[in-house]
């Protein structure tokens, strides 16, 4: 009697404490869908009400949603007119292979990621039925990755006053202006650098300069994702950078203990590595057809590039250099994430094996698995780095390649250009290194055994924050007085030119006003001798 009264009073007190949870998340690309699934299972398995709503940008991705726990899932089909404009993100992709990304062309190398959130704004606010739906769940918090401002919009028009920004990639530079976050060019890589933290003079301009490219492409769109809001929903809803720092917390999937350090407010919380569940990934047991394949050799490499940049479009030059390599390594086996059938071209190849899918969280927690030869996105740099796996990065684009030396600078990884996959001896000699030479095995154990160790666990600060936000949220007094600031104020400049006035006037009197006195007064004293 005991007992049941003890279930019946912990499943009351459950249901008063839950808290209901909107978490925006558009389909468009796997692992940003797969970071937000992760929030919202880690806040179900928690105990709390969870929406996962998804209004679909890429219809490639309609099934690849991510969420395993969360049950109430709002898919928000694209309809006739969306269809007609539809954006195709992997035909997008495949100039990647070849197309380098700078200041001079950021904007335009991801055009089609501006036009296509602006399609999928439009279409998930026509659809009048979804807003109806959310407006019955009354949510305490609403979650969203600001790639896109169009669910702030639509949380405000809901009057969800509590809000979290939550990004997939370890940092957003072009948010931070707005969020009054100090943005160090000078040794913080941005979002789409191509350089690591240590810069030369010109490296550090051009740092400045692609963040810059950056910011004022997604500034244009939030624009435009602004004007559409406002249509569907109201034209008194607040500007977009009102919106953003009106946030209560914004989660980072950053690591402090791997990534570049920087300074940060205190509305930001690093969650980095939320989507790697190491717990799960030792249960698991791979099936015999995987077994066969880890057990007929000494060594395995797995490679993949990824979901969004596939391998089957890439350069012969560059895919045929990767096979004579391979070829080289008989006693290895190269396990390729390859998207076709079309393999002919590595027949006679006795140890290379190609799939269109590989279970690759549970391979790469297999002590089998040698190294990982990756194109560096931050879910599989997570992985990896989790899994204690040494790795040869080939950043492709977007932030793969602050990603690849955020994780060579603990030595566990080799950085090769994609513009080097065709030169044999830059191939050759970084599978070597990672095969053989034990150092980078060895710090690739240490770091994920500092990742494994860290004090305080990813899934626990999204739940406590969640919670405490729930709770006493929203904070405008945690929202910084300096993004008010105009640029020379925030920077000081107007402070240090001041001081260099004041240092300049003194000068003047010490070397010019007072030198002049004194010779005008012996000029006078001169005169009045002589007279």
């Amino acid at each position: 009697m005991s007992t049941k009264l003890f279930l019946i009073f912990s499943s009351f007190f459950l249901s008063v404490n839950s808290v209901n949870v909107l978490v925006y998340s558009p389909a468009f690309a796997a692992s940003h869908t797969n970071f937000m699934a992760r929030l919202a299972d880690t806040l179900t398995e928690s105990g709390h009400n969870v929406t996962f709503l998804v209004p679909i940008i890429d219809v490639a991705r309609r099934n690849q949603l991510g969420v395993r726990l969360t049950t109430d899932v709002v898919v928000v089909e694209q309809d006739d007119k969306a269809s007609q404009e539809h954006i195709p993100f992997d035909e997008s992709m495949e100039a990647y292979w070849t197309m380098e990304t700078d200041s001079s062309n950021v904007e335009d190398s991801i055009k089609w990621f501006f036009d296509g959130m602006k399609v999928g704004c439009e279409n998930f606010l026509r659809d009048r039925n979804v807003f109806e739906l959310m407006k019955s769940r009354n949510f305490d918090v609403a979650i969203l990755e600001p790639l896109s401002v169009c669910g702030l919009g639509f949380f405000e028009k809901l009057g969800i006053e509590k809000t979290i920004l939550a990004s997939s990639c370890a940092n957003y530079d072009y948010l931070f202006r707005h969020l009054g976050e100090p943005n160090e060019y000078s040794y913080v890589p941005s979002l789409m650098s191509t350089k690591g933290e240590k810069m030369n003079f010109f490296e550090r301009f051009e740092n400045y300069k692609v963040s810059e490219g950056m910011s004022r492409g997604i500034s244009r769109m939030f624009d435009a994702e602004q004007k559409t809001y406002q249509k569907y929903l109201g034209e008194n809803l607040p500007d977009w950078r009102d919106l953003l720092p009106a946030a209560s917390l914004f989660f980072t999937n950053s690591n402090p203990y791997l990534d570049f350090p920087r300074p940060v407010l205190q509305k930001t919380v690093p969650i980095g590595g939320i989507s790697v569940d190491m717990k799960k990934i030792r249960s698991h047991e791979l099936n015999e057809e995987w077994n066969f394949v880890l057990n007929q050799r000494k060594h395995n490499i797995l490679i993949s590039f990824g979901s969004l940049v596939q391998s089957s479009h890439m350069h012969t030059e560059a895919r045929d250099n990767i096979l004579k390599v391979i070829r080289s390594e008989p006693n290895v086996t190269f396990i390729w994430k390859y998207e076709t059938n079309e393999t002919s071209f590595a027949n006679g190849i006795p140890n290379i094996h190609f799939s269109k899918w590989v279970p690759q969280p549970n391979l790469l927690g297999d002590p089998r698995i040698s190294a990982f030869l990756t194109h560096g996105g931050l879910g599989s740099t997570n992985e990896l780095a989790h899994c204690g796996k040494p790795a040869i990065v080939v950043p492709i684009f977007g932030d793969q390649h602050r990603n690849a030396y955020m994780l060579e600078r603990h030595g566990g990884a080799i950085v090769v250009q994609k513009t080097e996959l065709h030169e044999w001896k830059t191939l050759k000699s970084a599978v070597t290194k990672i095969l053989y030479d034990g150092k980078y095995k060895k710090n690739a154990i240490h770091l994920a055994d500092l990742l494994l160790n860290q004090p305080l666990k990813p899934k626990d600060l999204v739940t406590k924050y969640v919670e405490f936000v729930a709770k006493y949220g929203p904070f405008p007094e945690m929202d910084p007085y300096g993004r008010k600031l105009n640029f020379f104020q925030r920077h000081l400049l107007d402070v240090w030119l001041m001081e260099i006035l004041g240092h300049l006037a003194l000068f003047l009197i010490i070397f010019w006003v007072i030198p002049f006195r004194l010779r005008k007064m012996k000029i006078d004293n001169n005169f009045k001798a002589g007279w």
